[in-house]
C-alpha cells in the first residue's frame, strides 16, 4: 500500500471507474439480479468503497437502465456495513452514510447519454427492481 493519491480516487472519474473495477471484493451484501451491494477494496492503496448496482427492468427492449453508485468509505463504516442486515433492510446502508460525501456516479439511461461523474452530496439508493 502507498501513501500516495491512488487512481480510484482520483478526479479523473474514467480511470476511477477503471481502478474500482478492479478492486477486490471483501464481502457481497446482497446479491440480486436487479440490486447488488458489495465492500470493495482497491488492491493497490486499501481504499475500501461500498458499491451500489441498481437496475430498472421496463419489459419494453432489453435496454433497461441500469445506475451504479461506488462510495469511499472508512473502516469503521465497512465494519458496520459488514456486519448490517443490507438484504432485509437497505435503508440501514442510509442510515450509516448519512453524511454528504463523494461518491462515483454512473447512470446509463434507456435511450439517452450514460453519465460517469463524481457527485458531492449524500449518497442514495438509486431505484431498482
Amino acid at each position: 500500500m502507498t501513501s500516495d493519491p491512488c487512481i480510484c480516487v482520483g478526479d479523473d472519474s474514467f480511470a476511477a471507474r477503471e481502478a474500482i473495477r478492479k478492486a477486490d471484493h471483501v464481502a457481497r451484501l446482497v446479491d440480486e439480479s436487479h440490486f447488488g451491494v458489495s465492500i470493495l477494496r482497491c488492491a493497490h492503496c486499501g481504499q475500501h468503497f461500498l458499491s451500489l448496482f441498481c437496475e430498472r427492468v421496463d419489459w419494453a427492449d432489453g435496454d433497461d437502465p441500469q445506475t451504479t453508485v461506488v462510495i469511499p468509505v472508512d473502516e469503521d463504516e465497512v465494519q458496520r456495513l459488514a456486519t448490517a442486515n443490507v438484504a432485509a433492510d437497505e435503508n440501514v446502508i442510509l442510515r450509516i452514510l448519512a453524511n454528504e460525501r463523494r461518491f462515483l456516479y454512473h447512470d446509463m439511461p434507456k435511450r439517452a447519454a450514460e453519465i460517469l461523474a463524481w457527485r458531492n452530496r449524500t449518497p442514495f439508493i438509486p431505484g431498482h427492481d
